[in-house]
Order: C-alpha cells, then structure tokens, then sequence
C-alpha cells in the first residue's frame, strides 16, 4: 500500500495520550456465586426407589431451578460428576428452551470422546434454567454429582453501566473519542466477511475474551491471560455470530455455541498467545484468518474486529486519533524484542484481549492485541507467533497457504471452473480473489458508493458489485486517487471447449476516472492485455464481451481485473454480472424458430386480466388478445452474446407490445423491450413499430445477463379491449445463427438503453412525501389503497443495509423518527413485484 506517513506528528501525539503500558486482563461479566446441591446420598439411595416406568426408560427424580433476574446467562459448576449408564442430566432454559444434557462420567472435551467429571456447563442465554435428573435406578458405585457454583451474566444494562463507568478510567483504552461501531456497518466488505471468524469467550463462569479462528482445521487463538491451562480451554464457550444485525445495534442475531470446550494445544506467556483446537470444525460456516508472514510497518492500516466489554461484536476501523489525520486505526510502532512488538491507535477495551489485529489491505492477521493504554499494542507479532506456533500451525494459518510460513503461489491454481456456462455476480460474497501487493482491494457494495456523483447506484445484475472507492474521507473500503487494486479469478479449464467468450459490465463514472484493465494468463506470471478502457463512460453499466478463442483447450487459463483510479476522488469504478460462456452451451444453438405449442401458456405475474391468446401457423406464431401478459417456461443463460429475433405485428396500439426474460414472477421493467405501444416503459430503444409486419433482432445480453426461466409476451392495454399482438418466428441464439463465436458488441455496436420513466407495477402511482423531510418526522405513502394492499417495506441505507422493515398499515405511514441525516432507499414489495423510491432526511 502506498503511504505518506509522518513521524513527527505521531511522537507530538504521543505526549498527548499516556505512555503507560496497561495489560488488559479477562474482562468480568458476571458474578459467581456458591451452591450447596449435593445429590451424592440421594443418588445413592435410588437404588431402593420403586421405579414406575417398567420399559427401562429413566425416570425424572431430581430438579431444582436457578434463576437470577435479568441475567444474560446462566453457567452450573459441577463437581463428582459420575452417572450410571444411561441417566442423565437436562439442563434448560424456561425463556429460551435452550437445552444440554450430561451423562456418564460428566462433560465431553475433546473429538475423542474424552471427558472431564469437574467442570462448567455450557452457557444457557436465559434468565432461569432448570436442572433434571433422569435416571433408571441401575445404579452400583456411581457417585451423583455436586453443583458447587452458579454464574449469572451481567444485563444488558448492567454492562452499559460498566462501560459508562470505565469512560474515567485513563480513558480506558480508547484515545480521545471511542470510534468502534457495530460490525454490521460494514456487511457486504471483506472486513465483515473476515470477522464471521472472531467469537466471543465466555471462560469459566464470568469472564470474558475474545477468540478467532486460525487456519481452516478448526483452531482457534487468544491471549494466554485468557486460556492459560487445559482446565481453562476445557470450560470455556466460544460463541460466534454474537453480534447485531443493524449498524444501530438495537437488533441482535441469533448466536451460535459452537463448541464449550476445547483442546490445549500450545501458549507462550512472552507472545501472549494460546493455540486450541475446538472438537468441531465451524471454519466450514464462519471461514478462518491466516497470520501474515511479512511483519508489518509504521503507517499501515488496521482493523480489530472484537467483543469489547463482553458486548455484541464491534470493529475498530477508525481512529481519531491517527497521526496522519487520516482518521483511520493504523500502526505506531514495530519492534522486536520482548514486550510490545507492535503498537497501534485503535479503540480496544476489556474483553478485546484475543482479538486479531487486520492488516486493512490484505486481511491478514499482523499481530493479537493483548494491551490497553494509548496506543494500544500487541506482545505477539505475526512473524513471531508464526515461529513459536511451528509444526502445530493448521492448514492455511500462514498467508492463506497453510503451515510453513510459506506464501501463496501466484502461479498455481487454488480453485478450478470446468462447468458452464460461468456466471458471478457478486450476490452472496466476492467470488475472485484480492491480490496482495497492491494498494488495495476492490470492495463488494450495493445501491451506490459513499462518495457523490461517481460510482454505480445499483448493480448491473441484481444488488450487489465490485469497485474500487477513490475517496480519503474515511469512507468503506477506500484506496484513494492514483491507486491500483487488481481482482483475480479462478482457473479455468477451457481444455473441452471449442470457443469461449468472457462478458462483464463496467461502470466508469466521475469528473477523473482513471482505467480498467482485463488481463489473461496461462502460467500466473505473463499477462496479455485483452481490453482496457479508460475516463468518463457516464452513470451507467455499459457491457463487454471478449473473444477468449486463443486460449481455447487451455486448461488453467486466469483473468484479472487491474483498476486504478484517477487523480482526485471522483473517479470510482465497478465491475458487475461477470459470465464464461461455451457458445454453445444454450438450447436452439441452430436457430430454430420456437414451437409454441410446446410450451405451456401462462399468465404472467399480476398482470393478466381477461386477455386471450391462441397459437398459429404450426405452432410458430402466438396471438396476445386484450389486456394480457403470458410467458412460456425457458430456463435459458442469457449471455453478453444473446440475441432474440422476432416477427411483430398488431391491429391497434395498445400501451405496451414487447417481449422480455424474467428469472421469477415479478416484474423487473428493465427487462422488458417495447417495440410498440403509448406507455413509456422499459427499454424503449426498439420502439418503432407503426404498421405491417417488422422483424426486430434484439441483443438482450448488451442489456442483462443471468440465468432466467421464462420468456414473457406483453400485449398491455389497460385502456380497451379489442387490439392484438402476434410474435412469430421467434428464435434465441448465441452471437449469430451463422456465427456463435461472433461478438455481440462488435456487430450489433454499443448501445445504451433508454428506459422509461412509467411504471407497469400497482406501485405505479404511489409517491412518497415530503421528500426531502426533517429529521424525526414520518414518512407518508400517497397513492390508493389497493396499490399498498399486502405490500411490506424495507428502508436501505446507501451501504445496502436493511435498517427497517415492517408491513404497510392502513394509515401509509413510515416512523423514521429514529434515523439519522442522509439518503435512503425505499423498498416496497408484494408477492408480485417491487419498485424502489429514494428519500433524504435532512
């Protein structure tokens, strides 16, 4: 990464904050209290009870309840534990019905089936639980068991309170203002996706830490002061996904006790470091970090995603206390030798001892935070942990590569494509690979980039998409201006492939865009240049299609996309609905016109009313009588190099004749191309039909892609009844019927669509006001009743996030009373369509 870094101003902020080196220690969020159950002698004399059930189930013979109001959780401490074969104990919660059951000789630790007879219980979130015991009366010299201790989980509240009280302490170990936020403000970055692997530890009774996965065999890391023993890695809960699901953090998710033991693998009280196994491997579900091999530097950039105070996850991005002035969380210092070997300004408290500290560019893990004060700092640096851990490093702990230390081999192929047609379009994580080296990443995003008139408002092919973020304003994911970030893909095997052609939708919009690169190689090393482009193309995606025919029967042919921004931040660039097609690969490959008397005929949507149709000559025409839409089933890949050819011709104008795929049942306008008709809908650039029969050969892929699964007829007339319109002789193909290889782009030109401005959805006529409104005030939905009937809404915010929801009620009113300034997307749906509206709150 590119730096422009100044020591002076970072010893002149030195003297501002203390000096002090201050270990943060396991942070407390309960109480612990004694407990006197003793079922020893009682167990014992079971054997003389008369026993009711006579099919050798165990019998309920013991309960006793532990409540505690408002706790959080509940943990039991038993000791003795020693059951006869098949009695057992439940332990439950009455809130949550959360429930664990301990038999034999008590608590299982390991993979092994080993188990421990002293030891904590797993956590239980509630409030009460209520302990059982089962047993048969088989019993010879089982001791029982004893509860000997009980923890009770601080409130919500109660760690508020505990929070608000540490704000005086030296400032804890947050300089200046506390800038940590919830992890969901940053869902749909890599940051987001790394921290999935980072937990909460809930150690013995009441203290907490925080943990992460390292490498991809189920291991996980923290501080020594937080697992410092087998005793203590085997009674400790690792909790993931405990975080919220709103930037607000007023909605929590559903957490997940993976696991409430673990195996001791190795520590160093020096590094502050301990190695444990989990006896499952969740990294399938919450994926992994990787320690860095390359040591890190003075200026870089970090982030800490954490369980500060034993709260929901947090991330620590920015810092305003960078010496740069920056505002970002970046590292101080580096050195070697014992104590601190790395230091860095970002926000940490009690209970984020354990966390990984990211380096931003690469996602690799630079240090494990284990001190407070201002800066914080690490005892443990990648390079060291790396030589202590050793032989006992997981597969892919080190640069993604696994044990070793070694880094990852550009020129081998981690992933292979064999099938397709291929198609990413961003929707569910990233897809292609961040290069490191660089000076930075792309970022995955939707409906618009922070920064103003640059960047995409949504995506080419549903919501999300790649691009590179030219702003320094502390904004998601940014790299600044005269910077280049380069995307790799997987290999692909084109060894059984007789033409192939690559598409993707580029969005190259500001005042300063710099260039977009595609490059190809077959070794890792050697890249051939196959397009580029560079400046201003305008607020819209606009579509490529490559020829790869050179490196057809290749069979680990990469391609990689090189961005670099221009000269100020106005120059954002996006990449979208990426595809790898055959050819071939789609049905009708000879050009045969359809038959549609082998299709089933269906209305479409909600927008068939009382209209008619009827197939002719032979199956090759099909007639759209009176107000209706019909679509026959096709589940067809429409490519860059898609073409639909038609013959259309109609009785009277109604007010919209055309055609479109679709990939569900709901509307989708930009889809459709109108040929004819006095409504200005959908794509618009074909709409010149006035008499006669026309043939229209329409390039869909210069339009959409995507995987699609029917084909719709539009004969709307909303107005009269008696018009017509017949589609005949239609037929689907890839590039040309006489050239599948032939590039769409090349033959057919660039076009840019002109859509229309009139929706065809019952939303039609709904407004939303006022618009812009004051802060505090409600949103107000104006339009009839019956176009809000059924319908529910979201309000998305411009990093794509959902931060309400809810149904639209009979009064059409939105409380957005709790949002803050700035502009949001209005999403309103019903089982048939959607449509989106924007609003800003001033």
């Amino acid at each position: 990464m590119k730096k422009s870094f100044f020591k002076a101003a970072f010893f002149a902020l030195a003297l501002l904050c203390t000096n002090s080196i201050k270990a943060q220690k396991t942070f407390k969020i309960g109480d612990e209290f004694s407990s006197d159950v003793k079922m020893t002698e009682s167990y014992q004399k079971l054997k003389e009870y008369k026993f009711r059930n006579q099919d050798g189930k165990p019998e309920l013979v013991f309960k006793k309840e532990f409540y505690s109001e408002n706790s959080a959780y509940v943990k039991l401490y038993f000791k003795d534990f020693d059951l006869a074969p098949g009695d057992y104990v439940e332990i439950t919660g009455m809130t949550s019905n959360e429930s664990i059951v301990y038999g034999g000789k008590g608590k299982i630790v390991d993979s092994d089936m080993n188990m421990i007879s002293d030891f904590w219980s797993q956590v239980i979130f509630d409030e009460k639980v209520e302990v059982k015991l089962y047993s048969k009366g088989e019993i010879s010299n089982e001791k029982g068991f004893e509860i000997s201790r009980v923890a009770y989980g601080y409130s919500k509240e109660k760690l508020a309170e505990i929070f608000d009280e540490n704000q005086s302490i030296q400032g804890r170990s947050i300089c200046s203002s506390d800038n940590k936020e919830q992890i969901a403000c940053y869902q749909g970055t890599e940051m987001f996706e790394k921290a999935k692997a980072v937990c909460r530890l809930i150690i013995n009774g009441s203290s907490s830490c925080t943990g992460w996965l390292l490498g991809s065999e189920g291991h996980l890391m923290t501080n020594n002061h937080c697992i410092g023993s087998s005793s203590a890695a085997q009674n400790t809960d690792f909790v993931f996904n405990f975080q919220n699901t709103n930037c607000s953090g007023t909605s929590a998710a559903s957490s997940d006790v993976v696991a409430s033991s673990s195996t001791f693998i190795k520590t160093s009280s020096s590094l502050d470091y301990t190695l444990v196994k989990l006896p499952t491997n969740p990294t399938g579900t919450y994926g992994y970090l990787s320690l860095s091999s390359a040591a890190p530097s003075a200026g870089d950039r970090i982030y800490i995603p954490q369980h500060p105070g034993g709260r929901r996850k947090e991330i620590s991005v920015n810092a305003d206390a960078d010496p740069s002035g920056s505002g970002f969380s970046r590292v101080f210092q580096v050195s070697n030798g014992g104590g601190q070997q790395v230091r860095y300004y970002a926000d940490t408290e009690g209970g984020s001892s354990g966390s990984p500290v990211l380096d931003y560019n690469t996602h690799l893990v630079i240090s494990i935070h284990n001190t407070g004060g201002c800066p914080n700092g690490s005892f443990g640096k990648s390079d060291n942990l790396i030589t202590a851990i050793g032989s006992d490093m997981p597969n892919n702990g080190v640069d993604n590569s696994g044990g070793g230390g070694n880094p990852p081999n550009p020129t081998e192929c981690s992933s292979t494509v064999s099938s397709f047609p291929y198609a990413e379009s961003f929707e569910s994580n990233e897809g292609w690979t961040q290069v490191t080296g660089d000076d930075g990443n792309w970022v995955r995003d939707a409906s618009g980039t922070p920064s103003s008139g640059t960047g995409p408002s949504s995506g080419a092919n549903g919501s999300f998409y790649m691009f590179l973020e030219a702003s320094t304003n502390g904004s998601t994911g940014q790299i600044g201006a005269n910077a280049t970030a380069i995307l790799a893909s997987p290999c692909f095997n084109l060894s059984s492939l007789s033409s192939a052609t690559f598409s993707f939708s580029n969005h190259m919009f500001g005042t300063s865009v710099g260039s977009l690169r595609l490059e190809a190689s077959t070794d890792g090393t050697n890249w051939t240049s196959l397009w580029s482009d560079s400046g201003n193309k305008g607020d819209q995606w606009n579509s490529v299609s490559v020829n790869l025919g050179s490196y057809v029967g290749q069979s680990e042919v990469r391609l990689r996309f090189v961005g670099t921004t221009g000269t100020s931040w106005s120059s954002d660039i996006a990449i979208d609905n990426l595809s790898l097609t055959s050819g071939g690969g789609n049905p009708n490959p000879s050009c045969a016109a359809l038959d549609f008397n082998d299709f089933s005929i269906t209305a479409f949507s909600n927008q068939d009313s009382a209209g008619n149709f009827s197939v002719g000559n032979s199956g090759a025409s099909l007639t759209l009588t009176n107000n209706t839409w019909k679509y026959i089933p096709m589940n067809y890949t429409v490519t860059a190099n898609t073409v639909i050819e038609f013959q259309f011709s109609s009785t009277s104008q109604g007010e919209i004749h055309g055609v479109g795929f679709e990939d569900d049942n709901s509307l989708t306008s930009t889809r459709y191309f109108k040929v004819h008709g006095t409504q200005n809908y959908g794509v618009t650039n074909y709409d010149n039909y006035t008499s006669g029969t026309v043939t229209y050969t329409i390039p869909v892929g210069s339009s959409y892609t995507g995987n699609m699964d029917r084909l719709v007829f539009i004969n709307d007339n909303d107005a009269g009844s008696g018009n017509n319109s017949t589609f005949s002789n239609v037929r689907i193909y890839e590039g040309s019927c006489e050239n599948a290889n032939l590039i769409v782009a090349e033959s057919f030109g660039t076009r840019v669509d002109v859509l229309g401005n009139e929706d065809e959805d019952v939303f039609t006529k709904v407004q939303i006001a006022p618009n812009p409104l004051k802060r505090g005030n409600t949103l107000q939905l104006l339009g009839p009743a019956r176009s809000l009937n059924d319908a529910s809404y979201r309000v998305i915010n411009m990093l794509g996030q959902t931060i309400k929801k809810g149904n639209i009620n009979t009064s059409k009113v939105i409380n957005t009373s709790q949002l803050n300034s700035g502009v949001y997307i209005l999403r309103i749906e019903n089982k048939f369509t959607k449509t989106s509206k924007r609003f800003i709150i001033e």
